[in-house]
C-alpha cells in the first residue's frame, strides 16, 4: 500500500493535497520523460524547499518551462500546478510556499505540478522515496526499474 492509499481526508473532509495531486496525474507512456525529467525535478524541488532556497525553486520551475523534453507537458503541468498550489494558500505561514506563490503571482515562475509536489513533499514531511515510488506508479502504467531510479536520485541529492 502506498502512502497516497493512507494519508486521511483533510478536517474539512476534502483530499488530502497529495493524494489528490497523485489522482488528478495523467497516465504517459513515455517512461524516459518521467525517469530523466520528472522524478529529478521532484527530488530537485524537494530539496530546494526543505532548504528554504525560494529562488533556487523559482529558478528549477523556470527551467522545466523551457526545457524542451518537457515543452508537450507544459501548459498541462502549469495548470495542474498552479490549481494545486492555490489549494494549498492556506499553508501561507510556509515560508517557501509563501515565496513559490508569489513568484507564481507575479509571473517569476510557471507554477509547474513537478516543483508545487516537491513542495507538497516538503511541507507535510512526507517521506521522499515512497512519493516518488507513488508518482510513478501514477504516472506509468508499468513502472519497472522506477525503485533503481528514485534510490540514485535521492543519494545524489543528499
Amino acid at each position: 500500500m502506498t502512502n497516497a492509499a493512507i494519508i486521511d481526508p483533510l478536517p474539512s473532509g476534502a483530499p488530502h493535497p497529495y493524494t489528490a495531486l497523485l489522482e488528478a496525474l495523467p497516465r504517459v507512456t513515455d517512461s524516459a520523460l518521467v525517469e530523466t525529467i520528472e522524478l529529478p525535478a521532484i527530488t530537485a524541488a524537494w530539496r530546494h524547499a526543505v532548504a528554504n532556497e525560494s529562488r533556487e525553486l523559482a529558478a528549477l520551475d523556470n527551467a522545466l518551462a523551457s526545457n524542451p523534453a518537457f515543452a508537450p507537458e507544459t501548459i498541462a503541468s502549469t495548470e495542474l500546478g498552479a490549481g494545486f498550489l492555490k489549494s494549498l494558500l492556506p499553508l501561507r505561514d510556509e515560508r517557501v510556499l509563501k515565496r513559490h506563490a508569489a513568484a507564481v503571482e507575479n509571473d517569476d515562475a510557471p507554477g509547474s505540478h513537478l516543483v508545487v509536489f516537491g513542495l507538497i513533499l516538503a511541507v507535510f514531511s512526507i517521506p521522499p522515496r515512497q512519493a516518488l515510488l507513488d508518482y510513478a506508479q501514477a504516472r506509468l502504467p508499468e513502472p519497472t526499474g522506477i525503485p533503481a531510479i528514485i534510490s540514485h536520485l535521492l543519494d545524489k541529492a543528499a
